[in-house]
């Protein structure tokens, strides 16, 4: 990994919680669900990682962290901000906050690890069987 990100730099990302991420059930309103907000953690975080990467390397989260706090309706726009909290010589990590009209609605932290792609693809093949 080249040098970087530096600690305090953010990214922010904005989406609109529409209908394939949005789940109700039990008579419940579709609201913007965990799995999508971990989706949009990852994405935002990933901003600050991936320019500093090199052509032979990835980076993958390995912990995650999240306080999802608040329901958001589908069609309502939530704004993701991500801060390097922390730079180690091959991890990450980023504390996101993601807003709704200006109120928070979730708080995360995302570690991710760089590892080469040859050492990835090596774990994923030795998974597969």
């Amino acid at each position: 990994m080249r040098p970087g990100p530096p600690r305090g730099a953010t990214a922010t990302l904005s989406v609109t919680v529409d209908e394939p991420v949005a789940a109700g059930g039990d008579g419940a309103p579709a609201t913007y669900t965990t799995v999508a907000l971990t989706r949009d953690v990852e994405q935002v975080c990933r901003q600050l990682l991936t320019p500093h990467l090199d052509a032979d390397e990835v980076a993958v989260g390995v912990r995650l962290e999240l306080l999802h706090r608040s329901p958001v309706p589908v069609g309502a726009r939530v704004e993701l901000t991500a801060t390097v909290a922390s730079v180690r010589p091959t991890e990450v990590t980023c504390e996101v906050l993601a807003r709704h009209l200006g109120a928070i609605v979730a708080r995360a932290s995302l570690e991710q690890r760089v590892l080469t792609t040859t050492a990835f693809a090596a774990e994923v093949a030795a998974r597969a069987g």
